[in-house]
C-alpha cells in the first residue's frame, strides 16, 4: 500500500466536509468523512438454515471452552459485508457522476460503485464483489454480487457463500450530517430468508484517515488457544520463540505444503 497516497487522497476530498457544510444540498452528495455512529460487533437472529446454526453453534461452544475464533475479519482479509456491518473508524467517500468510491480506514478497503450501470456476464469473485448504484430519490440504492464467501458476517463467525447478494440503501439526512443505512444480505447457501441490518453514518469531525494496517500475531503459543473457521485464515509464517539461548526463528509455509508444518487448531 502506498502510504502517501492513501493520505493525500483522503485529505483532498474531505477536507471540506460533507456538502451541507458548504451551504449545498445533501441530496445525491455523499462526499466527505464519516464514521459510525455505533460500533456493533454482531448480527442479531438472522435467519440461518439448520445447517448453517449447526456450525455457529460448534463456534459458540468453541469460545465457551476458552479457544479464540479465528475469522476473515480477524485474519485481515478486507470483506466488504462483515466492513458493512462492522464498520470501524473513518470511510472516506469520493463521487463522481458516474461512479462513488468508499474509502474504509479500518481494514483498508476500497470500494467502487459504478454508477447507472450493470454487473458483467461473468463476475470474478473478490472479496468486495462487483457494486452498481443508482439514485432512488434521494436515497442511493447499491446492488452487489460476485463476494468470493472468504469472509464472515460478524464477529461471532457468521458465516457467507458466493452466492450472497446485498443491496445497499443509503439515506443521508436533509442537514447532511448523517446518513441511514439499511443492509439486505440474500444468501440462501446459508440463510433461509433475506434479513437486513440497520446502520448510521455520522459526519466526521477529524480532517483526514490515519494509516492503518493489520498485522497478525503469528506466535507459535498462540494457537493453543485459537480454532480457525477456515484453515485458509491461518498465518503463512509463524514465530517459533528459542528456549534459553537458542535463537528464535520464523518459518513459512506455502498451502501446497503439508498440514502437519502448520499451526495447529
Amino acid at each position: 500500500m502506498n502510504r502517501g497516497w492513501a493520505l493525500a487522497a483522503a485529505a483532498a476530498f474531505v477536507t471540506a466536509g460533507p456538502a451541507a457544510a458548504q451551504g449545498q444540498s445533501a441530496a445525491h452528495d455523499l462526499g466527505g468523512l464519516w464514521e459510525a455512529e455505533r460500533f456493533f460487533f454482531k448480527v442479531d437472529n438472522p435467519p440461518l438454515t439448520p445447517a448453517a446454526q449447526a456450525m455457529v453453534d460448534s463456534y459458540q461452544d468453541k469460545m465457551k471452552s476458552g479457544q479464540i475464533i479465528y475469522t476473515g475479519w480477524t485474519s485481515c482479509r478486507p470483506g466488504a459485508a462483515n466492513a458493512m456491518v462492522m464498520t470501524m473508524n473513518t470511510i472516506a467517500i469520493l463521487q463522481t457522476a458516474d461512479e462513488i468510491t468508499l474509502l474504509y480506514e479500518e481494514p483498508r478497503m476500497n470500494r467502487r460503485i459504478r454508477l447507472n450501470a450493470t454487473h458483467p456476464a461473468n463476475v470474478a469473485p473478490s472479496y468486495l464483489g462487483d457494486s452498481v448504484g443508482r439514485w432512488d430519490g434521494d436515497t442511493l440504492v447499491v446492488d452487489t454480487i460476485g463476494y468470493n464467501g472468504q469472509f464472515e458476517l460478524d464477529a461471532f463467525a457468521l458465516p457467507t457463500s458466493t452466492r450472497m447478494h446485498t443491496i445497499e440503501r443509503f439515506t443521508p439526512a436533509p442537514d447532511g450530517k448523517r446518513i441511514s443505512i439499511i443492509i439486505t444480505f440474500d444468501d440462501p447457501e446459508f440463510y433461509s430468508a433475506p434479513f437486513s441490518v440497520e446502520r448510521t453514518w455520522k459526519a466526521s469531525d477529524k480532517r483526514h484517515q490515519f494509516d492503518y494496517d493489520c498485522s497478525e500475531n503469528p506466535r507459535e503459543e498462540e494457537f493453543s488457544h485459537t480454532y480457525f473457521v477456515k484453515d485458509l485464515y491461518r498465518p503463512t509464517c509463524i514465530r517459533h520463540e528459542g528456549q534459553g539461548a537458542d535463537l528464535s526463528k520464523i518459518i513459512c509455509t506455502k498451502p501446497e505444503d503439508e498440514p502437519g508444518t502448520q499451526a495447529p487448531k
